[in-house]
């Protein structure tokens, strides 16, 4: 059996560099912020539901699940939730930073 060890610890090593990064720092204070905020949950989780039936619908119509008066409310809440903006914002660049991170270790030239 292989001795992995040098290679568990370069892992440990790169799993402390992304915890230790200003965007996992950023992510974690966001979620923190998130958690206190009951309107700012329930906005995002309409907003990942609504995303997840376009999804799985194969359909990407606009008004396929939605009519124009909810999507309107709907955007009207986000635009006004500074919270949920910068949020999402947050988690795309922390979901891009481990997805950076995967591509290389499946493609390391």
């Amino acid at each position: 059996m292989d001795n992995y060890s040098e290679i568990i610890g370069k892992a440990r090593e790169l799993a402390k560099l992304i915890e230790d990064s200003d965007i996992t720092r950023r992510y974690r204070e966001s979620l923190e912020k998130m958690k206190g905020d009951v309107s700012a949950q329930k906005l995002l989780a309409r907003l990942v539901r609504l995303g997840e039936e376009i999804t799985t619908s194969g359909e990407a119509e606009e008004g396929a699940f939605t009519g124009p008066a909810e999507r309107e409310i709907i955007g009207r809440e986000l635009e006004n939730n500074e919270l949920v903006k910068s949020h999402i914002m947050i988690q795309k660049e922390y979901l891009d930073l481990i997805n950076k991170v995967q591509y290389k270790i499946k493609n390391p030239s």
